[in-house]
């Protein structure tokens, strides 16, 4: 018992990074990836970390991803970098991995702005670094905890970031001492650390020491077989959470699989293949084969993430775009289904496509992580309702910009009998899209008032949200009405069907990434400007061609538009 006691105390201050070191050459190496060590147990431990149980594989990831702003660092797997970083801090703490993104801030920290990673120990020797941290922590009452001045309630940028920074370093230094890790719970299901679960020598500990096993033995030095004296298993640590442990799994499977991931590559496919379906044959098929593989992967992926959620996914940025490419492809097929035309799902996939590449290509940005509801949003029912409809009709809106875009290169083509038919049809497609979109967004406005009246007593107070999606109702129902009227010919109706999309670009992102401000602060956060400026950029430069094409190809069948 005594060397038990001695070798759990010699494993947590391996854990806790405090007499580990490695060879004594100074030369800098990436760790490889980890031999022996059970990943697949490994995975699944329950882990309590954001306000949630979830299995160790989502707390690495998460981990590493506030930490260096990628998915996965190098060769390893999340998991295997983390138990990493606990077992050889000394190594880590002189690896650059570290992200620091801000220019501005580099110039201040004196620091190389050609490069994007540094290493804990350079940030912690770093005297400017240390001085802007602990100034920070000193304006608690002017700058909140996102970078916000409450003085002028605008974002700095400097400060955002920052305050990630700090952040990162502290989230480190809290990996190695053991503190982050909250391993399990005590007799009191209270949740605790590694490192006070180390010093308990708690039954949980063991079952993940246990798991880790293989990998110590091989790897560390101070490492012997008299450490352990128990064999219990990860069965054992969660034999007491039936439910939990089908949710540990499930979540575990979401990571692995990436089924957004997954869909997105069959939706591009697809989308390419919709363009040569009505001239063969074998395209149309695999188009509509690799159409349905990628729905039952988005779908399958939106289970399983509601299941593990216990919500709708549609809480932050990331959330409402997977759902919104999914509700182009469902309008484009509801629209498909009545006038047949290939260049619905030619253009519904590849705009589906495209969406989910910006929701997994940025996720520092579009935070994939699965949180915990702020309190304003704990009622799934006016969530499901509100959140769903508002963001259903912005993938109408999509659809409709989408098959506008194509409807306006017809007019850079001449002018025959089968352009023009071409033209009206295509018209006709995005007219139907908007009659979607239009009656969703109303309905959404509304019921978001109502779910106001609920949660903050007024039904309407200009939040810069709700000003946002009335410009955008206004607009497109300006163009609907402006087409029924005869305002709106079938040149302009495309182009300002296409120009309108920018309010919603601005009720959807802007608000909460440009503005920042409002009373929708649960979904503020910050980047892509200039991903979302390049885009509007582009739209706006294409739109200038093509009227410039069409004035040289007309021969005046098209003055009336």
């Amino acid at each position: 018992m005594r060397n038990f006691k001695k070798s759990v105390l010699i494993l947590g201050l391996v854990f806790c990074g405090m007499i580990h070191s490695t060879a004594n050459s100074t030369e800098v190496q990436f760790p490889e990836p980890l031999k022996d060590l059970q990943l697949n147990d490994l995975r699944l431990i329950p882990t309590q970390s954001g306000g949630r149980i979830k299995p160790f594989d989502e707390f690495a990831r998460e981990t590493i991803l506030s930490l260096t702003g990628m998915r996965s660092f190098g060769k390893m797997d999340p998991s295997e970098m983390l138990i990493s970083i606990m077992v050889e801090p000394k190594l880590w703490s002189e690896l650059p991995f570290l992200r620091i993104s801000n220019d501005d801030l580099k110039k201040q920290m004196l620091l190389d702005l050609s490069q994007k990673y540094f290493s804990p120990e350079e940030l912690m020797k770093n005297n400017v670094f240390l001085q802007y941290a602990q100034g920070i922590s000193g304006q608690g009452s002017q700058v909140t905890s996102k970078g916000i001045d409450v003085t002028t309630s605008k974002k700095d940028p400097r400060t955002e970031e920052l305050k990630r920074v700090v952040d990162r370093v502290t989230r480190f230094q809290a990996l190695v001492s053991g503190q982050l890790w909250m391993v399990a719970p005590d007799q009191n299901q209270k949740w605790i650390s590694l490192n006070e679960s180390m010093k308990l020598q708690t039954v949980p500990i063991l079952a993940v020491m246990n798991i880790l096993k293989g990998y110590l033995e091989k790897n560390s030095s101070l490492f012997n077989e008299n450490s352990f004296l128990a064999r219990q298993s990860i069965s054992e640590l969660v034999q007491d959470m039936d439910t939990l442990k089908f949710k540990l799994k499930a979540e575990v499977l979401y990571n692995m699989l990436r089924p957004f991931l997954q869909a997105m590559i069959f939706y591009l496919i697809a989308g390419i293949l919709w363009m040569f379906a009505k001239t063969y044959s074998f395209p149309r098929m695999m188009a509509k084969f690799l159409t349905l593989v990628a729905m039952i992967l988005h779908a399958f992926g939106f289970a399983l993430r509601c299941y593990v959620a216990g919500r709708p996914p549609v809480t932050n940025m990331y959330e409402s775009i997977i759902w919104v490419s999914f509700g182009v492809m469902t309008f484009a097929l509801l629209i498909y289904i009545k006038h047949r035309q290939n260049i619905l799902l030619t253009t519904s996939c590849i705009l589906a496509g495209l969406a989910l590449f910006a929701a997994d290509a940025a996720p520092m940005v579009m935070d994939p992580t699965i949180r915990p509801l702020v309190p304003v949003l704990r009622s799934n029912y006016w969530l499901t309702i509100h959140v769903l409809t508002i963001t259903l009709s912005y993938a109408a809106f999509m659809l409709a910009m989408g098959i506008s875009n194509v409807s306006l290169f017809q007019f850079t083509r001449k002018s025959t009998e089968t352009v023009e038919q071409r033209i009206s049809l295509l018209n006709q497609l995005s007219y139907r899209a908007l009659m979607f979109g239009t009656v969703l967004l109303a309905a959404g406005t509304i019921l978001g008032g109502i779910w106001a009246d609920y949660s903050w007593g007024r039904f309407w107070g200009w939040d810069p949200k709700e000003v946002w999606a009335l410009i955008a109702l206004l607009a497109y129902m300006a163009v609907l009405h402006g087409r029924y009227a005869g305002w709106v010919g079938k040149y302009t109706f495309p182009l300002w069907t296409v120009i309108c999309y920018s309010t919603v670009l601005m009720a959807w992102y802007g608000v909460n990434f440009i503005l920042g401000v409002g009373l929708h602060s649960y979904g503020f956060s910050s980047g892509g400007q200039a991903v979302m400026g390049g885009f509007i950029l582009v739209q706006g430069s294409y739109c200038i061609w093509v009227a410039i094409r069409k004035k040289m190809t007309s021969d005046g069948t098209n003055a009336n538009a």
